[in-house]
């Protein structure tokens, strides 16, 4: 209903500010129906910690609808700080200071304590009628000090609490009993809920027995009205008033606080403010802070109000004075509208670093048009069935044990069974995982980074580079089983070449942590000498080899597909899709075309010659501790993985000197037929992006069926 009448009046150009919890579904409508729309959304009440949120039944959606919005705002940072654990707890997004991302889309979260219009206050002081209702005040309660609480009737705001506060200061100070007044403004709300109904008459029970027992003929200490003040007769009351009392269980900001202060220049009042109302983060300095649950806490502060030097309320009241006169409502929602704006630019200037999507219909072309295809596929998040679903609690056991999609072995079958097509799963993962998954295919594998190759008709080798020094394992394998065992529903993967410590299935937060001390322990014990990388996940810490990278493994592999398939006629076309990190994204930039182009060259000979890639891709696999294809020699596998087979060898691929001097390219693209893309990461040195693995199989289908 919202969103129809906003979507009705809109305008290009436009800002929408939704308010409160009662549209926290509306920023998403809104974004539904026109992604450009400027959309900000306000709560103006506390913000739960995540584990109270997380009890809600729509606890996920709720959340995602009000992250569609370009800036969440709340009153204080502490509400902020409970909206971000919640996304992060709940939806496993990432928190930063900035505030939440979600695949590369930055939602902006910040505090902007609101204000009031004090000079409207201020103003209606000097009205004549204010000014006489303040002289009949002072001459109704002379020789008497003024309390005044200001609240609506509800039970966040504490008024059983704040009387019997006041109760127990007249018991401990007799001396004060006809000496102080409590005025409590208590007004009527949700009169018909039973709820209410009880508190109305637990107040008004509180105060007929003290009013009976501390009371004379002449006076009572308490004066309860059940009802509004109009405005200028509350100033005239804030004006005449020696102590503000604030006793909110919990506030969102309660703005009683900044009304009281702004009428006090003149008489400089002390204010108690409960420290769970939200006015308590910017008056705090100034006022007298209490926990409203301890009544003898409050009492005794009562009693220090009361008694406090001039000296002192002036100090107090010049320091909240001056900020609710500079902190307006006016500039509040300046502040807000401008951080609006500047948040929707800083998101423009982001997206325009972020990869397009991947132009189907011109992947699909150029691939039809070439006749030495290479499809290069990651495997995890890019081949397997997808089982995160937002809101998810996250089933452990069935995301651990990775399956394949459902509907990729029609399109996968058909590539691969295509003689133009070479199709290499190039993974992180074990050998017998990619085994058990894509042994009934006739394609390559390429497990732990590339640092094991084979064939699916053949056996497994290794291209490992030579001397690649293992001596770390043992060492950090233990400080893995240390915090495996200290962090629940953690776990951690030992290959031959790399440990990966995953914590995604642990509390967000508290892995996080445990990822940071892990990493402490590593750099300062097991590896402070070792020739290792350390590679953060978003939920993960991997360590191996210098060197072992997809991209350091690629040249390798096409020298033993080319080897092996006896090539003869350049690679034209390759695509690239996988859901790497970052330090494997290598693999992307190795086939780019713009790369200084003295081209890679093979040597055409007998069937054993492998390819000679460029100088430039040689030295950069250099660089990354591998061997350049020329110059491997053979190395031994350990004894459970030694094969000996006519076709592949054991160990790294052995180039022999050709005697032929004819030179040809092992790949010939141009800029229009290569194509790599990033699956679900927006961050990537990818050309494009697709959003799941959904996508992926869905474009190897239209692929199989074009061909």
């Amino acid at each position: 209903m919202f969103a129809d009448v906003v979507n009705a009046h809109y305008e290009e150009g436009d800002v929408v500010w939704c308010h409160d919890y009662h549209l926290m579904y509306l920023p998403e409508c809104l974004k539904k129906h026109n992604t450009k729309m400027k959309v900000g959304w306000f709560l103006h009440t506390p913000f739960p910690s995540s584990e109270i949120h997380r009890t809600l039944p729509s606890r996920s959606e709720l959340l995602r609808s009000v992250l569609a919005a370009d800036l969440v705002g709340f009153h204080t940072y502490d509400y902020a700080r409970h909206f971000v654990s919640a996304c992060t707890r709940i939806l496993g997004l990432e928190g930063t200071p900035e505030g939440v991302e979600d695949q590369g889309r930055l939602t902006r979260v910040a505090a902007f304590p609101i204000g009031i219009d004090s000079d409207r206050f201020i103003r209606a002081l000097e009205l004549p009628q204010v000014q006489e209702h303040i002289n009949e005040l002072k001459d109704r309660f002379s020789g008497r000090k003024v309390m005044l609480g200001v609240d609506r009737l509800d039970m966040i705001k504490g008024i059983p609490q704040k009387i019997l506060a006041f109760e127990k200061f007249l018991e401990e100070n007799p001396s004060w009993r006809d000496k102080v007044v409590l005025l409590q403004i208590a007004v009527p709300t949700r009169t018909d809920v039973p709820e209410y109904q009880k508190l109305t008459s637990q107040v008004h029970e509180i105060v007929g027995r003290i009013n009976g027992r501390f009371g004379t003929l002449t006076a009572v200490p308490i004066h309860h009205l059940d009802r509004s003040l109009d405005f200028h007769a509350l100033c005239a009351l804030y004006a005449v008033t020696d102590v503000a009392l604030v006793t909110s269980l919990r506030d969102g900001m309660n703005l009683v606080s900044y009304e009281f202060v702004a009428c006090q220049d003149a008489k400089k009042g002390v204010l108690i403010l409960s420290e769970f109302a939200g006015a308590a983060q910017s008056l705090g300095a100034g006022a007298i802070l209490v926990n409203p649950w301890n009544i003898t806490e409050v009492a005794a502060s009562i009693g220090q109000a009361l008694n406090m030097p001039a000296e002192e309320r002036e100090k107090r009241h010049r320091h909240n004075f001056h900020h609710v006169t500079t902190h307006t409502a006016q500039e509040w929602a300046e502040t807000f509208v401008s951080e609006l704006n500047d948040t929707v630019v800083e998101a423009q200037l982001r997206t325009s670093k972020v990869p397009p999507e991947l132009p189907q219909n011109d992947a699909m072309e150029h691939y039809l048009q070439s006749s030495n295809r290479l499809l290069i596929l990651g495997f995890n998040a890019t081949l397997t069935e997808p089982v995160d679903t937002p809101g998810s609690r996250g089933d452990q056991i069935k995301e651990m044990e990775l399956k394949l999609h459902p509907e990729l072995k029609e399109p996968l079958t058909a590539l691969c069974n295509d003689p133009k097509t070479t199709v290499v799963v190039l993974s992180g993962s074990d050998r017998h995982v990619l085994d058990k998954n894509f042994e009934e295919y006739d394609m390559w594998l390429a497990a732990e980074n590339g640092m094991f190759l084979r064939h699916t008709k053949g056996k497994w080798m290794t291209t490992m580079p030579e001397h690649l020094n293992m001596e770390w394992v043992d060492s950090v394998k233990h400080v893995f089983e240390y915090f495996t065992e200290r962090t629940p529903r953690s776990h951690f993967d030992f290959r031959d070449t790399l440990l990966v410590w995953n914590y995604k299935y642990a509390d967000v937060e508290f892995g996080r942590l445990q990822a940071r001390d892990m990493l402490q322990h590593l750099w300062t014990g097991p590896i402070s000498n070792a020739s290792v990388d350390v590679v953060q996940g978003s939920r993960s810490v991997e360590v191996r080899a210098v060197g072992v990278t997809k991209g350091a493994a690629i040249d390798r592999i096409l020298g033993e597909i080319v080897h092996s398939k006896s090539m003869t006629t350049p690679i034209d076309y390759v695509l690239c899709i996988g859901h790497f990190v970052g330090k494997d994204e290598d693999v992307y930039t190795f086939f780019e075309p713009e790369l200084p182009s003295d081209v890679t060259s093979i040597t055409r000979s007998k069937a054993t010659e492998g390819p000679r890639l460029s100088a430039e891709r040689r030295a950069s696999a250099s660089r990354s501790g591998a061997k350049s294809s020329q110059t491997k020699t053979q190395r031994s596998m350990p004894a459970t993985d030694r094969r000996t087979d006519n076709n592949h060898s054991s160990g790294s691929l052995r180039r022999r000197p050709s005697p032929e001097k004819n030179s040809w390219s092992v790949l010939d693209l141009k800029g229009d037929n290569y194509f790599s893309c990033a699956v679900g990461r927006t961050r990537t040195s990818a050309r494009y992006l697709v959003s799941s693995s959904d996508d992926v199989v869905s474009f190897l289908h239209r692929l199989a069926n074009a061909s």
